[in-house]
């Protein structure tokens, strides 16, 4: 119960939450505040009430920085500023985190649904069948992903991120989604080859057959209904999972492009990627910047884990591989 309320808090949060908080500050996650950042470009700490004006006045002679124009408002920021741009920390986390979680579920509903039917065929036919779905698996589990997610990003990346669904999905999101997706189907595949080998040999699958019923009508009414316990339980893990790979990949130079976000995103913008990275320094940024991604991640992570894990022994409760 308590990791059942965490998610439904969460999804409420990244779902909701952005245009709830948008309309209670009077500002959206894209918009710029440039009084919010210090002479060196640092962003202020949470709970901040900075200047509500989006371009800084500078003097044409001196170049010096001016005061705002007396009467100006202020605005909060709950969480401070994201960086040297001085946008609002808080709604980009949640923006993020609506992201990240869209690209997980999506790569996740690919994975769960490539795995379903090739692991249901390889397990119900065996022979040839079972054999090709099983060498690919093994192919793609010792496929070098991250080599793959580095050409992709030098090269296809920006062709496929121009699809984005009828707006559904920011630019970047939809290379993330079949990236992921397309490898972590293994996974869910092999759990639906070991079952549906199993419950071939049950007697109601036998009474089907003697009672002329056709193999895809077995699979679909029979088979693949007691795939749905195991499968709700993998598909959390996964979710969670791939989360963490969303902001991985994202450190690889392929994700969701400016002015999208998402939580990998907030932390490449302050620590930069492996092949450009940035040494943190004090007078330049600060901590919070990647404590609250990183704390979002965390939490998100744990909670559908647990989820997960609970879904998994109230189906199993021997403990039994699923």
């Amino acid at each position: 119960m308590v990791a059942a309320v965490g998610v439904a808090f969460i999804l409420f949060a990244l779902f909701l939450g952005p245009s709830i908080t948008e309309a209670a500050l009077g500002h959206g996650p894209n918009d710029f505040f440039p009084y919010s950042v210090n002479g060196n470009l640092k962003p202020v700490g949470p709970w901040a009430r900075v200047p509500d004006v989006h371009i800084q006045r500078s003097d044409p002679i001196t170049d010096e920085t001016l005061p705002p124009p007396k009467g100006t408002k202020d605005t909060l920021l709950v969480l401070g500023a994201d960086g040297a741009l001085g946008r609002d920390e808080l709604l980009r986390l949640l923006v993020g985190g609506r992201n990240s979680l869209l690209v997980a579920l999506f790569a996740t509903l690919i994975a769960m649904t490539v795995g379903m039917v090739l692991g249901g065929v390889a397990g119900y036919f065996g022979g040839v069948l079972d054999g090709a779905v099983s060498r690919l698996i093994e192919f793609v589990m010792a496929f070098p992903l991250l080599l793959f997610v580095i050409m992709i990003g030098s090269t296809a990346a920006d062709h496929i991120d121009d699809y984005r669904l009828w707006g559904l999905l920011d630019k970047g999101m939809l290379s993330l989604i079949l990236i992921i997706g397309v490898f972590t189907w293994f996974y869910p595949a092999r759990i639906v080859r070991a079952r549906v080998m199993e419950l071939k040999e049950a007697e109601f699958v036998d009474a089907s057959i003697m009672a002329g019923a056709g193999n895809w009508w077995i699979m679909r009414r029979h088979l693949f209904p007691h795939l749905v316990g195991p499968l709700v339980a993998v598909a959390s893990i996964a979710l969670a999972t791939n989360i963490l790979l969303e902001a991985g990949i994202t450190f690889l130079g392929v994700g969701i492009k400016i002015p999208g976000t998402s939580w990998g995103t907030m932390l490449v913008q302050t620590w930069g990627s492996p092949l450009s990275p940035s040494s943190f320094n004090p007078e330049l940024t600060t901590l919070w910047v990647t404590i609250f991604p990183t704390a979002a991640i965390i939490l998100t992570v744990l909670a559908f884990n647990v989820l997960g894990e609970s879904v998994r022994q109230a189906i199993d409760p021997m403990g039994a591989p699923a």
